[in-house]
C-alpha cells in the first residue's frame, strides 16, 4: 500500500508538472502572437519638374536701338523721321519712313542718311499712265501708280544721289526705325508744260490735215498782200512787193489781191518787159481795197502793177 502511494503520489505530481509547464507554453505562444513579415515600403523622391524656357524677344536689342536713335541728340542741319506702316498695297509688312512727299515736280539731290538699322533707299517716279507698265509699282490705291526705284546699300548710314517724284526708306520688317537725313543740293523741277502744250498744238495740227483729207476739194480763195512802202522801188531786193510773190493754187481756186499800201496798185497779167497780157487786170486798186480773180485753167501767170512796174508776182495753177 505504502509503494502504491508513492507511486500515486509521484504520478499526481508528474500531471501537474505537465499540466504547470502546458499552461506556461500556452501563455508564453499567446503573448508571443503569429510572427508577420512587415515588407520595406520604398519612398520615391519626387522628379524635379523642369521650366519652360523664357523666349527672349527677337526685337528687344533692336526696340532698345530705335529707342536709343530716338533720344540721342540730332546733328547740326539734319532732320529726324520715324517710320510707319508702309501705305503701299502688298507692302503691309513693311515700314516706310517719307523724307519727300510725292509731288507734281522732280527732286533731285544727295541724300545722306543715319538709320538705327539697315534700311532700303527708295524713290517713286508718277503717277505713271496705264500706258506705261515698268518692273516695279508702288500703289496706294490700285489706281494711283508710281515707278518704284528701290536700293539696297545693305547699311545704316551712307549717302545716295536720287532723282524722282517722292523720296523715302525702307525696312522689310514691321517694327518701327528711326532715321537721322540731310539732303545736299536739292532742286526742284516743275513738269514741262510747253512741251503738252506742243503736243497739243502738234495734236490738233495733225487733227487739221486729217479734216482737210476727208474734205471733198473744192474750189478756194487764197490772199495776196500788197504792203505798205511797196509804191517806193526796194521791195523787189528781197522779192516782197506782193506777198507772197509766188503762189500755187489749184484751178477753180480764187486769189483776192489786197491793197495794204496807202497808194493806189494795179494787179495786170504779163510782165513790165512784155506789157499786159489781157488775162486780167484790176485797173487801180486803192489803199484799203482789193480785187479777185478766179484761175479755171491750168498754167503760171505772171503779174505787175502798171504804176510801180518793180512790184511783179507769180501765180501758178495746178
Amino acid at each position: 500500500m505504502a509503494g502504491i502511494d508513492k507511486a500515486a503520489i509521484g504520478f499526481s505530481i508528474a500531471i501537474v508538472a505537465i499540466g504547470v509547464a502546458f499552461a506556461m507554453y500556452g501563455d508564453a505562444a499567446q503573448n508571443a502572437g503569429p510572427s508577420v513579415s512587415t515588407p520595406a515600403v520604398r519612398t520615391t523622391a519626387p522628379e524635379p519638374q523642369m521650366e519652360e524656357p523664357v523666349q527672349a524677344d527677337p526685337f528687344a536689342d533692336l526696340a532698345d536701338e530705335v529707342k536709343a536713335a530716338s533720344e540721342k541728340p540730332k546733328k547740326s542741319g539734319w532732320e529726324r523721321a520715324t517710320s510707319v506702316q508702309d501705305p503701299g498695297i502688298g507692302h503691309e509688312e513693311h515700314q516706310l519712313a517719307v523724307l519727300l512727299a510725292p509731288s507734281e515736280n522732280t527732286y533731285s539731290g544727295t541724300l545722306l542718311y543715319d538709320a538705327s538699322e539697315n534700311i532700303q533707299l527708295v524713290s517713286l517716279r508718277g503717277p505713271i499712265g496705264d500706258d506705261e507698265n515698268p518692273s516695279k509699282i508702288w500703289t496706294p490705291d490700285g489706281e494711283t501708280r508710281f515707278e518704284l526705284t528701290l536700293v539696297d546699300p545693305k547699311n545704316a548710314k551712307g549717302e545716295w544721289e536720287f532723282s524722282g517724284n517722292a523720296l523715302a526708306v525702307h525696312t522689310f520688317y514691321t517694327n518701327t526705325f528711326v532715321v537721322d537725313y540731310k539732303i545736299l543740293d536739292l532742286v526742284e523741277t516743275e513738269p514741262m508744260v510747253m512741251e503738252a502744250e506742243d503736243e497739243m498744238h502738234v495734236e490738233d495740227e495733225m487733227h487739221v490735215e486729217e479734216t482737210h483729207e476727208e474734205e471733198p476739194a473744192g474750189p478756194m480763195t487764197h490772199t495776196v498782200d500788197m504792203p505798205a512802202g511797196t509804191s517806193v522801188p526796194g521791195c523787189e531786193e528781197t522779192n516782197e512787193c506782193y506777198i507772197p510773190a509766188n503762189i500755187t493754187i489749184n484751178a477753180g481756186d480764187t486769189v483776192e489781191f489786197v491793197n495794204s499800201d496807202t497808194a493806189a496798185h494795179t494787179v495786170t497779167g504779163g510782165s513790165p518787159a512784155d506789157g499786159p497780157s489781157g488775162v486780167f487786170d484790176s485797173s487801180l486798186v486803192m489803199g484799203g481795197a482789193s480785187y479777185s480773180f478766179t484761175f479755171e485753167d491750168a498754167g503760171t501767170y505772171d503779174y505787175f502793177c502798171m504804176v510801180h512796174p518793180w512790184m511783179v508776182g507769180s501765180v501758178t495753177v495746178n
